[in-house]
This record gives C-alpha cells, structure tokens and sequence, in this order.
C-alpha cells in the first residue's frame, strides 16, 4: 500500500516524552503501511535518536538527525523535504493521540482538497511523567490527578524525595489511553469553545479568523497547499510560524476544519521562560510581513482591557460591511485604526504598554487629523449599526 499520510514530529530532547507518542501512533484505525511517521531529531542532547534502534514500530519511522539546532519550523520544513505521503499530519514531539487520529485526518482530505484540519482547540492536557522543572503550580496539579490512583504513589514518592525524573505510564498504558485519567481541561478550551467552535461549528462557518485553529500540535494540509503556498517561515524562537502559514492559506482561499474527536493529549513538561518572549517578537514579525486589518485586529485581544476572539470577529465583521456600503468615504477612519493597532504592535513587541495611539497613528489631540477622525468616529456611532468597531475605536483612543 502507498503512503497516505506523513506524520511530521520535530523534536529536541523531549524523550521519552516522544517516545510516549510514538507508542500512541501505534494503535491506528488504519493500516500501518498507509502511513509514515518522520521524526525530525533536531540536536537532542538525551536519547531521542536512539529510538529507531532501540525499538520496533508496526508503521515505518524515518529518522531524520540534524546537529545545527534547526528551530521547530525549520525542522518541520526539513521533514516536509522527504515526506512521501499526500497528506502531511504535523505533531509535537509530546502529544498523544487517540486510535483514530490518522483516520480523522485522511477522512477530511478526501472531502476537500483545499483543507487546514486542526485539532488544537479542544486539546486536553495529561502528565504522563513527573519532572523537577516543572513549576509549583504544575507539581500541584500532578499530585491532585495522581493523589486519587495508588499506583502512581510510589512514582510520586520517589520524585518528592529527589530521586529525579519519574515516568508514570508505559507502552501498554498508552495503547490503553490510561493517560486519560491523568489528564485535564486547558484553560482555553472553554474559551475556544464559548467564543468560537459554539459559534461557528467544526467547519467555522462564517467566522472572520478561521486560520486561528492552525496550530501544528495536531494540523493536517495536503502536500500541495505547500508546493504552492511555500514552506514554514523559519523565525526563532517559539510561536507563530504555524498560525501565519494558517493565515496565508486562508489569503489563497482555503477552508478549515475543526478535529473534536479523537481528542488529544499534551503531555505537561516544563516550559523555558523566555518562551512567551519569543512568542510576542514572532507576532510581531507576522504583523509586519502583512499589516493588514484581517490580522491586525488581533491586538484587540492584547490591549490593556482586551476584547474577545468573538469581539475581534465583529469587530471585522462591521469593517467589512463599512467598507462595502460607505463607497470609500471611511476610508481615513479604518486607515487611523489600523496605524493605530501597529502601534500597539510595536509598543507591544517593546515591551510597553500601548499608549498615546492616536499620535503614534499621526492624530495627535488638536490635529486636523484627529478632528476629522472624530467626526468620522461620531458619525458611525451615531448610526448606531457598528456597535463593536464603535467600542474597539473607543479601547485604542482612550491609551
């Protein structure tokens, strides 16, 4: 049988957390010959290249060993370079996955051709190890999942007392998705749920910001979509390659697919501080690369009283309609607050507070600039039908 689907896993010195989800990707729906796994070693310290020689896998796992600390996009690109499959699977090196995960993929590909599938949103967390970096708040929530289930005491015991990293669960656990009950809701589920996927369904009809699923911890795109669109953009550091790849698809035109079943599972492990860094000067580099309104009303989300991903899509909801009706005449008024959400960007990617964002837009008080803004401003709000672009207008000019 031909290769289907590529399962693409950068990993650096996430064992044996990786080896956990390849065990995971053991118990398929579908033919173990219909699909490759491609786990893309980027300079591990630990014994993460070992793991072909070491163990034996139904489907067939390709090692690809880079020593030059590619970065995650890179290594992904990497993988994607001598994947076979048609439709490409993208999994962090931790996260576990139910028996029909490739299946559900596969499935929706067939349907569609011009397809993102993620299944990101709903993505649980589990501990499947105990380890000594990880933070107070994660040691207190592994002892509440573990208190309650005696056979994980003595593992727990031995990690209090100092004895180091302590593995919870085996292969025949995972096959057995036993890590379930050691798993939890993430924060943001609720919040993805409430905001969107109730809103919008699976398939986020109608939504402004569908490319926001596109998260490589559980994404699926046809090969194609990359031999057209390109590969990865290859920043440093963490975060964001993977919602601007989303985010040029949808500018071509793609559709997105949400994947609520099978769930998956991010195994818990510490987390470098530097992380929420790097994430803020990769957003800023995507708004950059584009600027543009679409993308922009993101920073909604980041103001110092923050709109929600909903707010964020009426907000868009009434530009557009705006736009389409006013024959060009507000113009001026989304071009003020587009300049005005860069700034934020800006300011944001500095580590400042948004402030002064009208003059940073070249509408200081007392301008003619900002008298005409005004007017403009009163005159939609007046109208009363652009209630939230009226209030997102209102949050940017009070900073």
């Amino acid at each position: 049988m031909s290769i289907r689907a590529s399962i693409i896993l950068p990993c650096r010195d996430k064992h044996p957390l990786v080896l956990l989800t390849l065990f995971a990707l053991e118990r398929q729906t579908v033919p173990p010959d219909c699909y490759e796994v491609i786990l893309v070693d980027d300079a591990s310290s630990d014994a993460t290249p070992g793991i072909p020689a070491a163990w034996s896998f139904p489907y067939r796992l390709r090692l690809l060993r880079s020593e030059a600390g590619l970065g995650r996009p890179a290594a992904r690109n990497a993988g994607i370079r001598i994947a076979e499959g048609e439709v490409l699977i993208f999994l962090d090196a931790e996260v576990l996955v139910g028996p029909g995960f490739v299946e559900s993929h596969l499935r929706l590909h067939e349907q569609d051709g011009q397809l993102l599938a993620s299944g990101v949103l709903t993505m649980k967390g589990a501990y499947t190890h105990l380890h000594p970096g990880f933070s107070a708040e994660q040691v207190q929530q592994a002892y509440s999942l573990i208190f309650p289930r005696p056979r994980h005491h003595a593992a727990w015991e031995a990690f209090m007392g100092g004895g180091g990293p302590q593995l919870l669960l085996g292969r025949e656990d995972i096959h057995a998705e036993a890590y379930v009950e050691l798993s939890f809701a993430k924060p943001m589920e609720a919040v993805f749920e409430a905001e969107i996927l109730q809103r919008f369904g699976d398939r986020l009809t109608g939504f402004h910001l569908p490319w926001l699923i596109s998260h490589t911890g559980n994404l699926s795109v046809r090969r194609a979509a990359f031999e057209r669109c390109g590969l990865f953009e290859e920043y440093e550091g963490y975060g964001w390659d993977d919602l601007e790849l989303g985010y040029r698809l949808f500018r071509q035109g793609y559709r997105f697919a949400h994947i609520r079943e099978p769930a998956v599972y991010h195994q818990e492990h510490p987390v470098a501080p530097s992380v929420g860094r790097e994430a803020q000067e990769n957003f800023f580099r995507f708004q950059q690369k584009y600027r543009d309104i679409s993308l922009l009303v993101l920073l909604l989300l980041y103001l110092p009283v923050p709109m929600s991903f909903y707010q964020a899509h009426l907000v868009l909801d009434e530009v557009y309609r705006l736009d389409a009706e006013s024959a060009g005449i507000y113009l001026p008024l989304l071009g003020t607050m587009r300049s005005m959400l860069e700034a934020a960007g800006y300011l944001l990617r500095h580590g400042q507070q948004p402030a002064h964002l009208a003059a940073h837009a070249g509408c200081p008080p007392g301008s003619a600039e900002r008298a005409h803004f005004e007017a403009q401003r009163a005159a939609i709000a007046a109208s009363g039908r652009w209630p939230t672009l009226v209030e997102a207008l209102a949050r940017l000019t009070s900073l």
